[in-house]
């Protein structure tokens, strides 16, 4: 019997995939679990419609997130941090940091989470932040890190 899974499963597969199962495996646990429907000529049309506009959107978002990753990648934000001797930082500069320097300098608004500093920023100068916005998409965002006045 075909049925159309409603719910991804671990052996069958994800979510809007026609697959072929036993008649009483269907109708004694996916049927009664709402895990599928059986595949009627409407319910796979429907099934298909609902890929388009998820794939359409899925295009949108991954425009958006390159479009977003251009522009910081031509930036570069600047942060003052306490500074000791021989252009050393008391601390580093953490994840945090450089999403509220990004929001104040650039008003670009992202998650902490979103930041991957790969070398901790203990030094004055030039550094590199990357920021995921996207499963395929990877901004590196240039910091300059320079000594607070005062």
């Amino acid at each position: 019997m075909k049925v159309v899974l409603t719910k991804n499963h671990d052996k069958l597969g994800m979510n809007g995939s026609v697959v072929d199962v036993s008649e009483g495996y269907a109708r004694n646990f996916l049927l009664p679990q709402q895990m599928a429907l059986v595949a009627t000529p409407n319910v796979l049309k429907h099934f298909e419609e609902r890929k388009k506009a998820i794939a359409k959107k899925e295009a949108a978002i991954l425009t958006n997130a390159q479009a977003l990753a251009e522009k910081i990648e031509a930036l570069s934000i600047t942060i003052a941090e306490r500074v000791g001797e021989e252009g050393k930082l008391y601390g580093t500069v953490t994840s945090k940091e450089v999403v509220s320097a990004l929001a104040e300098q650039a008003k670009i608004e992202i998650d902490k989470k979103q930041v991957d500093i790969r070398q901790s920023i203990r030094h004055v100068g030039e550094h590199n932040a990357h920021i995921k916005l996207h499963p395929k998409v990877i901004a590196v965002l240039k910091v300059q890190v320079v000594a607070q006045e005062g």
